[in-house]
């Protein structure tokens, strides 16, 4: 009977601890994982503005002590990620959470500091759905809305199935509006019928701190991770654990090349659409596609958010919340940044209009 009650106090005891919702502790546990990991802490927090950010920091510090609920807490976290101007950097509600009340995810970000001033994007009527359509002998869509990881097979089938129209029709149009990222992988398929010319990227380097460190080593203990990729990670992991507090290239240089042995004769043309809620890895995309002298990129520019990436789940102390941190930044900055500007496309699209597709189908064929 003692066995029992020994068991039942400690499950009680290990849910208490995986569920500590005080304000000030989950407030805490955040600005010390964020000034510890983050990539772009020491870019955004300098002699400049430390003063000013330090005062905002002990107010909210206050704050969360007096603060009881979830919801309020919430928007007090958001409210201090919120200064970095950084999407990929943020304290969510869990899936959990918003499954539970859903109305409130909606009402509770209303009451947040906005990253952009946007209008609203146009009510087109978006596929959520990967998918490729032969629109007539001339011309595919190709519709990508997410490049999260569950969608690369998706793609490697559509690839697959619809090779001979990829390799024979002369203009395509690839909607990525809506594409608010994932994986450089999903997309990487694509890239042999785009090449035209060698096309450079700018490397990314990882800050390397303990925790990052630990994070890392824990893919490479995922069976599911392909051994090409495991590579990559060891080789990052061996880095970061001999250059603690500095960043490092995993690449070994400031730009890398794809380069490839032939060019399609097929697509000739190929034209991106892309919206305000084009993103991240959308946005990697575009940076390497718009070399190639057969696309053009048609729409508004693109969210922007880009320049800090490989952003990672840290187990913050209240279950209802998840926090996010990017551990890496672009070797495209500081002269070109990409976050709260966006791409901007060769050929803009009046928000409103509401025929983007068949517009652009006609400017492919003149």
């Amino acid at each position: 009977m003692k066995l029992i009650s020994l068991i039942a106090f400690t499950l009680l005891t290990t849910n208490l601890l995986a569920q500590n919702c005080d304000c000030s502790v989950n407030f805490n546990y955040t600005v010390t994982q964020v000034s510890r990991n983050y990539a772009g802490y020491r870019d955004k927090v300098n002699a400049a503005n430390s003063k000013e950010f330090t005062k905002f920091t002990n107010k909210l510090t206050e704050k969360a002590k007096k603060t009881s609920n979830v919801d309020s807490c919430y928007v007090l976290l958001r409210t201090w990620t919120n200064y970095f101007k950084d999407q990929h950097l943020r304290v969510q509600l869990d899936w959990r959470y918003r499954e539970k009340y859903p109305e409130k995810l909606s009402q509770l970000n209303k009451l947040l500091p906005k990253l952009k001033s946007l209008a609203p994007a146009a009510k087109d009527t978006l596929s959520n759905e990967t998918s490729i359509k032969v629109l007539n002998e001339q011309t595919l869509l190709i519709t990508l809305p997410s490049f999260d990881w569950s969608e690369k097979k998706n793609v490697d089938n559509l690839i697959k199935k619809y090779a001979n129209e990829l390799k024979r029709t002369p203009n395509w149009i690839i909607d990525l509006r809506g594409n608010m990222g994932g994986s450089d992988f999903v997309y990487s398929p694509f890239l042999p019928y785009l090449y035209t010319n060698p096309m450079a990227t700018l490397s990314s380097e990882f800050w390397a701190t303990a925790d990052n460190i630990e994070i890392y080593e824990q893919k490479l203990a995922d069976k599911e991770v392909a051994k090409e990729t495991k590579a990559y990670i060891s080789n990052i992991v061996a880095l970061m654990k001999n250059n603690k507090g500095h960043f490092v290239n995993p690449s070994g240089k400031d730009t890398t090349y794809v380069r490839l042995d032939s060019i399609y004769e097929y697509p000739k043309k190929v034209a991106f659409l892309i919206d305000r809620n084009s993103a991240s890895a959308a946005e990697s995309f575009l940076l390497v596609a718009k070399q190639s002298k057969k696309v053009t990129i048609f729409g508004e520019n693109s969210y922007g958010m880009l320049d800090y990436a490989n952003y990672e789940y840290f187990d913050i102390p209240c279950a209802d919340y998840n926090l996010t941190i990017p551990i890496s930044r672009s070797k495209r900055l500081p002269k070109n940044p990409i976050d709260n500007i966006g791409i901007r496309p060769d050929v803009l699209i009046d928000n409103g209009e509401k025929q983007k597709i068949n517009l652009i189908k006609l400017r492919l064929t003149q």
